[in-house]
């Protein structure tokens, strides 16, 4: 037996979950039914009342009304991943920064789901929603991948789960780079060191984007086009740009074994600042004597030397 949705006073639109609602919209859109583009979108009282009223007036036979209803609930399913399908990067400020670089410049082909030959609105999903490609948290990146997976429309028979199955794969993507030792380990989170590391990846991508491997965007290149605007959003971005950095393992290793060694460089250089190379001779016996206090004391012989030398300028000298 059919069910009917239809109610006189208030629509056959019942619904008045915001994300269900718009892809009422998106799907009266997609397939042609509705111009539903000037709709309210703020809130779901809004966007169901309006929706209601164009269904009525653009389709005012009620057996009409409830078939159309059963067209798109046969899409929901379809269409609208259940919430905890995002629960992986709610509780992962990486993942999410990384996926959320992916979809921006992700060809639909390497995503998974066309647009059926309708790219007149740019190269890929993210581009034709226009989505903001400079987002200032993490929240907001969670809320523009989750605005891309709702807004695809796909059109039914038969149900294929297609969107369950691209989320699962770029989980499955993103297991295999979390799976890989963690890049920058060793750098402190602090600005200045931050900066530092930003500043060199940004130098290496700016030269690589002009080859044509790296203008395909699914690896690298981060750097290159957005802006981080705290300490916190840039410590971020820089992991997440090497983890975008796939296409080229090699050069993402050499990069990171040079980014060490400078790092080092500059620390012993920093180290080094208040003091002067000493260049002497010790009887072998006298060496030896230095090397047992030094290890017996664990630290390194010119510390030690330095204890030595300083103790005694206290005792004889009267010092400080």
């Amino acid at each position: 037996m059919a069910v009917n949705f239809y109610n006189g006073s208030q629509g056959i639109i019942k619904s008045r979950d915001m994300r269900i609602c718009n892809y009422y919209a998106d799907w009266l859109m997609t397939n042609n039914r509705i111009d539903t583009r000037n709709i309210p979108r703020q809130d779901a009282e809004s966007c169901r009342k309006v929706l209601n009223e164009l269904i009525n007036q653009y389709i005012p036979d009620k057996e009409q009304q409830i078939r159309l209803l059963q067209d798109m609930e046969m899409g929901r399913e379809e269409n609208i991943l259940p919430l905890d399908s995002f629960d992986w990067l709610n509780q992962d400020e990486r993942a999410t920064f990384w996926l959320w670089g992916y979809l921006c410049k992700v060809s639909d082909e390497n995503f998974g789901i066309t647009r059926n030959g309708n790219t007149l609105y740019g190269p890929n999903w993210y581009t034709h929603f226009g989505l903001s490609l400079s987002p200032v948290n993490h929240r907001e990146r969670v809320n523009i991948i989750g605005h891309i997976f709702d807004r695809i429309i796909i059109t039914p028979p038969p149900v294929t789960y297609l969107k369950k199955q691209v989320m699962e794969r770029l989980k499955d993507k993103w297991k295999n780079i979390y799976s890989k030792p963690l890049p920058l380990k060793w750098l402190p989170d602090e600005e200045d060191a931050v900066l530092w590391a930003w500043n060199n990846l940004s130098k290496v991508q700016k030269v690589s984007i002009s080859t044509l491997e790296e203008l395909s965007m699914t690896s690298g290149g981060l750097t290159t086009w957005f802006t981080p605007l705290s300490h916190t959003e840039r410590n971020l971005a820089l992991r997440a740009a090497l983890d975008l950095w796939d296409n080229a393992p090699d050069s993402k290793r050499l990069f990171l074994l040079n980014l060490n060694k400078a790092w080092n460089q500059q620390k012993l250089r920093q180290s080094r600042t208040d003091k002067k190379a000493l260049n002497t001779y010790l009887k072998n016996e006298t060496k030896t004597r230095l090397d047992f206090m030094a290890d017996r004391s664990g630290v390194r012989i010119s510390d030690m030397l330095e204890m030595l030398i300083n103790e005694h300028y206290r005792k004889t000298c009267g010092g400080e």
